[in-house]
């Protein structure tokens, strides 16, 4: 054993509401993102919207099994609902409110699907915090073979 001490890096402990507001904030900006160039662009191509299905991946490897989905699905939720009161007050196009909600949630359970077996399949095959064990462990019952 070395005589020094060791150190070790403390990290802060992050909260959990702050966990979830940066989970929510980063699906919000992402499908934010790429609604809004849909929207500039009046794409009628089926690359954009395949992209929300490519966010809600990465977010439920990044966030979780739980957080993932839901802040994959709470854009859609609050997409659906701007499209509600869109048509409302009147904007053409579009379909009746009944279809809209009917699409809006089917796609919202498409995509939290994605995000949450992303998640579920992240926790099951690469657990966070657990040790690393080493390649090759020593031969001696645990004792190096320099000692």
């Amino acid at each position: 054993m070395s005589p020094f001490p060791v150190r070790t890096l403390r990290t802060p402990e992050v909260s959990s509401q702050r966990r979830w507001l940066t989970a929510l904030a980063v699906g919000f900006a992402a499908e934010g993102a790429i609604a809004t160039v849909l929207i500039l662009t009046q794409s009628q191509s089926v690359y954009g919207p395949l992209l929300l299905i490519v966010v809600a991946c990465v977010m439920g490897w990044k966030f979780g099994r739980l957080r993932g989905p839901v802040a994959a699905v709470a854009p859609m939720l609050v997409f659906v609902v701007a499209e509600l009161v869109r048509q409302a007050l009147g904007g053409t196009g579009g379909a009746d409110p009944g279809s809209t909600v009917v699409v809006g949630v089917s796609a919202s359970l498409f995509i939290g699907f994605f995000a949450w077996i992303v998640g579920a399949l992240r926790h099951r095959y690469k657990p966070i915090g657990k040790a690393q064990t080493p390649a090759d462990p020593p031969a001696q019952g645990g004792a190096s073979w320099r000692s």
